[in-house]
């Protein structure tokens, strides 16, 4: 979550601070180019940073994958890189960085639209490595959160570029160029708002069941406290814009909004002082709350989201999640011969050799995996992507056992003996095969394998 933090921090900082630099500051603005400097330093520090993170994450992807010590994790890398949907989406985002990193030094406004429009492409592997592209990578979710996630850099990212680096320590700016600034960025910050709760309002409606989750699950509850933290960051901006600056520029703010919340500040504040400074002060305070808006943002991107919590906790208690069953060979007897809520719990497997099996046995054939390097399949056969998430260990070693035990309605799925078509691998299996490969089919979804 730490890495994770740190990265949603640069990606918005970088975002951010293009967005001021491209659309907030004036471009025939000389006395601004201490500024301009400032925010191209800031511009590779955070395209540093996102470099740092990156190869962090590939690591504890691999040791999500390959389990282990940092040793293990390390040789496990390759694998990724070459055959999951993370290791896709993670090579292009290095694309970008290099790429970002060869304008970051070039002044002209031409380099800095395309470093903008780079940041935003950086911005889309946050979304396709997200919840959002569980229902894979060409869908509404993946453009909506995308845009969710450009709209919040532009507005915490720009808040904090502001506070940290244009009104920061070593800033000599005139309270003018401050006041023109700040107005220019409110503006920006304003759509950018309008964005990020629309988007917010799908993404909730999305991965929330009902409104009880907010209650009862932990993504809920995180989800709560980071609401909070943005209605705090949305009023002081509000204070911002319909209160300091319009006193400062004297051009008063109208309409029914403005008027409310001078009204509002008035009777909670009180009369207060207006300068050029107090304004970076309360800048610098939603730099604050933004970064700790992407810290719950980073938790929620490492949390189950709530329409799997239930059958999550099913998932992982069959699979071996519960302590060992102690009974006495009398209670055994007196309960039928198992003890009471007993389920089948297989033994783990390597998944490594989990996909070598998978590939032997040509699954794929049949059966799509999506982020894995497999031809498309010829036959029919439900899709897998995902499926680790939601079935426990031993439903997937039934299906692969006994296929018309359960059989999946579809085109083609069954013959016309409503018999499943899918081979019987009995004989051509070992018990340590079937172990493994039940093993790579369990990587294959939210639970082992999040897609942050």
């Amino acid at each position: 979550m730490l890495v994770r933090w740190i990265a949603l921090g640069a990606v918005a900082g970088l975002v951010g601070g293009l967005a001021i630099e491209v659309l907030a500051l004036r471009a025939d603005d000389v006395d601004l180019s201490p500024v301009r400097r400032r925010l191209r330093g800031w511009t590779v520090v955070c395209l540093c940073v996102l470099a740092l993170t990156s190869v962090a994450e590939l690591v504890l992807r691999a040791r999500t994958l390959a389990g282990g010590d940092l040793v293990q994790s390390v040789r496990a890398v390759p694998l990724v890189l070459s055959r999951t949907h993370f290791g896709t989406i993670w090579s292009a985002r290095m694309l970008a960085l290099v790429a970002s990193l060869a304008t970051a030094a070039v002044g002209t406004r031409r380099a800095r639209v395309l470093a903008l429009a780079l940041a935003g492409a950086i911005a889309l592997t946050t979304a396709l490595s997200g919840h959002a592209a569980d229902w894979g990578d060409v869908t509404p979710s993946v453009l909506l959160d995308w845009i969710h996630v450009l709209a919040a850099s532009v507005w915490i990212g720009g808040v904090v570029a502001l506070g940290l680096v244009a009104f920061g320590p070593g800033s000599a700016l005139a309270p003018a160029s401050v006041t023109h600034i700040c107005a220019r960025f409110s503006r920006l910050a304003g759509w950018s708002l309008a964005a990020v709760v629309l988007t917010g309002l799908y993404n909730a409606w999305v991965q929330l069941p009902d409104v009880a989750a907010l209650r009862d699950t932990p993504y809920g509850r995180v989800l709560l406290a980071k609401l909070a933290l943005v209605v705090v960051l949305v009023l002081l901006g509000a204070s911002n814009r319909y209160a300091l600056l319009p006193r400062l520029t004297g051009r008063p703010a109208r309409g029914l909004v403005a008027r409310g919340v001078r009204r509002c500040r008035l009777a909670v504040f009180g009369p207060a002082r207006v300068s050029a400074s107090r304004l970076v002060t309360m800048v610098a305070c939603e730099a604050a709350l933004g970064a700790a808006v992407l810290g719950f943002t980073a938790v929620l991107g490492e949390t189950t989201p709530a329409r799997h919590a239930g059958h999550v906790a099913h998932v992982a208690d069959v699979n071996g999640g519960r302590a060992p069953i102690r009974a006495t060979m009398e209670q055994l007897h007196e309960a039928g011969g198992v003890p009471r809520d007993w389920t089948l719990r297989l033994p783990s497997g390597d998944p490594r050799r989990g996909r070598d099996v998978f590939a032997r046995l040509e699954c794929f054939r049949c059966h799509r995996l999506r982020g894995e390097s497999y031809p498309a399949p010829s036959g029919a056969g439900p899709e897998l992507t995902g499926i680790g998430g939601h079935h426990p260990r031993s439903y997937l070693a039934e299906s692969i056992l006994d296929p018309n035990a359960v059989i999946v309605e579809g085109p083609g799925y069954a013959g016309p003996d409503g018999r499943s078509t899918m081979p019987d691998y009995r004989d051509v299996l070992s018990v340590a095969d079937l172990l493994d490969l039940v093993a790579y089919l369990e990587t294959q979804g939210g639970m082992h394998r999040h897609r942050p």
